[in-house]
């Protein structure tokens, strides 16, 4: 009963979601962390339920659903932060980041970047090597779209940012 509301269980479904995610199975993706979703609620663990969320709305975005992406990444944001859960919150707006970048608002992804370049430092949680690909592709789309110093202005102006101003 106590694995059961600790959700231990769902772990290897989010692992499995992620293996789908890489291999393009967006709707296996989504059915598996809509599982964890529908466990996490029923628990009642917020967390669970939250990341669970977040990465939804990465597999949207992934899938092209980019209206349902921004959606749910935005929620996601908003939830963190105000359970005060930075490291969430940073890997929601880094999801926004690359959205934003790919709808053609290279200095409101710029902005992002920055901030979440800035949070990362602040909490000490370097980005995965995997997660920095994707936004180092996003950077030199911003980069190729608006130049390097507009770049650099966004990104400097998104440093000086909080994670609460990056969420709003």
């Amino acid at each position: 009963q106590a694995n059961k509301r600790a959700n231990v269980w769902e772990n290897p479904k989010i692992a499995k979601s992620l293996i789908a995610l890489h291999y393009g199975r967006y709707e296996e993706a989504q059915a598996l962390l809509e599982q964890v979703m529908r466990s996490a609620e029923e628990t009642g663990n917020r967390m669970s339920y939250l990341w669970a969320q977040v990465r939804l709305g990465y597999v949207a975005y992934q899938a092209g659903n980019l209206v349902e992406a921004r959606r749910l990444l935005s929620e996601s944001a908003r939830s963190f932060a105000v359970d005060g859960y930075s490291v969430g919150a940073v890997f929601a707006l880094e999801g926004l980041a690359g959205l934003s970048a790919t709808v053609g608002k290279m200095e409101e992804a710029a902005r992002l970047i920055g901030c979440t370049d800035a949070a990362r430092e602040r909490l000490s949680d370097p980005r995965p090597p995997h997660e920095q690909a994707d936004v180092d592709l996003s950077i030199a789309a911003c980069v190729a779209r608006i130049g390097k110093e507009t770049f650099s202005e966004a990104y400097e102006a998104g440093k000086r940012m909080s994670i609460d101003e990056a969420v709003s």
